[in-house]
């Protein structure tokens, strides 16, 4: 089989999703298919090649395709900005597709893509990470598409109960490369002696962008459960954009917590996967809003699993469908005093840290890319 995945995203970026896509590439290669990523050629300022920034196989092709790069104009243009490159970036692949021999399976997770794509007589799969604001538009795309991939079932709930057929929606969850993990094998006190972290404090972790479509991912709820912490509890913050830094150490400050907290910008990714390595605990702070509540699968939750140990995570339908009480502690979304409660619970007892991440880490063996790519394969038509 071969597949053309369509991302109109720039890649390499900080952001998750080109991780994800790369990481799925590769694991569709793995698994059989012949994968070509088509992307849009547009301006990055980060030069690294695409494998060696995602420490991903040079074994699917990667086809840059000709864009209006509008984005830069966003700041004056705002949304229209963003609408005239997808549209451009939609002809130009049009253009392409329309060029090959043979039919090829297209599989994207761009909703406006695979919309477009619906026009003509092409057969795509569309990976869907967020329920859409008017789904009424893209009635076209969930009648045409050969195949949905839900990456929750809480959208797959969604989609059904907006008519889409439950015979062609699978719940495929996000994943993690396990092998990349275990291979950061360092002892914590190493690791913290090379991040330059505190060697004795309790370190509890959270490790990713802060905000997600605008949206806060409870970073706030951690700096305001400071204050019901010991002082010997210290709570390490990683993935800041250099925008938000400034904001969230000034509420920090007026809580009187910046001494327990450190904010670090955002890491490459095997320092990203030392600092989670050199925690004591990792927090899924997300509040209880739906798009983290139902939709989400964040790659951070198969992370931390990996990393071995003890998670803290927001109790929302989402994450309890990949975790429960066996391999998580959970507190009440956006409950400061719930969460400090679960922080100190951990604090005080290490056999509950060893049971939990120990189970966790079991558990995560059935999420990775690969188990993911074939289950994906075998539901295709």
């Amino acid at each position: 089989m071969k597949i053309i995945y369509i991302s109109n995203s720039r890649i390499p970026t900080e952001k998750a999703n080109g991780f994800q896509i790369m990481k799925m590439c590769e694991a569709f290669s793995n698994a059989g298919a012949k994968v070509e990523l088509w992307i849009p050629k547009r301006f990055n300022r980060i030069k690294e090649d695409p494998f060696s920034y995602y420490n991903v196989g040079k074994i699917f092709d990667i086809k840059k395709i000709s864009v209006i790069d509008t984005i830069p104009l966003e700041k004056f243009f705002g949304s229209i900005a963003g609408l005239a490159e997808s549209i451009s970036f939609s002809i130009f692949v049009l253009f392409h597709i329309l060029k090959r021999e043979q039919k090829n399976l297209i599989y994207s997770r761009d909703q406006f893509i695979c919309w477009f794509l619906s026009f003509f007589n092409e057969k795509f799969v569309y990976e869907i990470h967020s329920f859409p604001k008017n789904f009424r538009l893209y009635k076209r795309l969930w009648r045409k598409t050969h195949c949905v991939v839900a990456i929750t079932q809480g959208l797959k709930s969604l989609l059904i109960e907006h008519g889409i057929d439950s015979g062609k929606i699978l719940v495929a969850s996000d994943g993690v490369d396990l092998e990349f993990f275990n291979s950061v094998n360092q002892p914590k006190e190493d690791i913290r002696i090379e991040l330059n972290l505190p060697a004795g404090d309790f370190l509890v972790g959270y490790v990713g962008k802060f905000k997600t479509l605008g949206m806060e991912k409870g970073i706030k709820t951690m700096i305001s459960a400071i204050p019901l912490l010991g002082k010997e509890i210290k709570i390490v913050f990683v993935g800041a954009e250099e925008s938000e830094i400034k904001e969230y150490k000034n509420m920090a400050n007026r809580l009187n917590a910046l001494s327990q907290c450190l904010i670090i910008n955002n890491q490459p990714y095997l320092k990203a996967v030392k600092y989670m390595k050199a925690m004591d605990a990792l927090v899924i702070p997300f509040p209880n809003a739906p798009h983290y509540a139902f939709y989400a699968s964040p790659l951070k939750l198969f992370e931390y699993m990996a990393a071995g140990r003890p998670i803290i995570a927001s109790d929302l339908p989402a994450l309890r469908e990949i975790l429960n009480d066996k391999n998580a502690l959970f507190f009440k979304p956006e409950d400061v005093d719930d969460l400090a409660r679960a922080v100190k619970m951990l604090k005080l007892s290490q056999t509950l840290c060893y049971h939990l991440s120990g189970q966790a880490f079991s558990d995560v063996k059935n999420y990775t890319w690969g188990a993911r790519a074939k289950k994906i394969l075998n539901f295709l038509p």
